[in-house]
């Protein structure tokens, strides 16, 4: 009885795990798809804040938007705004 059970989780696992990464890989695909084209540096740093502290709590910031961010923290000395 455990020799079947061993084989059938060397079968099972790796199709997991392929079927989760699919999954994962498709959700990412799709969350890139669904985010809208937005020109960062129109927006004031004010709004550019609080769209990135809203898409954090879902774990969704894109990277550039981020890195706008960061970039003009660093460059204006602009201090934190606080609500």
């Amino acid at each position: 009885m455990k020799v079947k059970t061993a084989k059938a989780l060397r079968r099972v696992i790796p199709l997991l795990l392929i079927t989760v990464s699919m999954m994962y890989a498709a959700r990412l695909v799709t969350l890139h798809n669904t985010l809208p084209e937005i020109s960062y540096q129109e927006m004031s740093t004010a709004e550019l804040q609080k769209d990135v502290e809203r898409l954090s709590q879902n774990g969704d910031v894109p990277f550039p938007m981020g890195m706008e961010l960061i970039k003009r923290w660093t460059n204006n000395n602009v201090t934190i705004a606080s609500y």
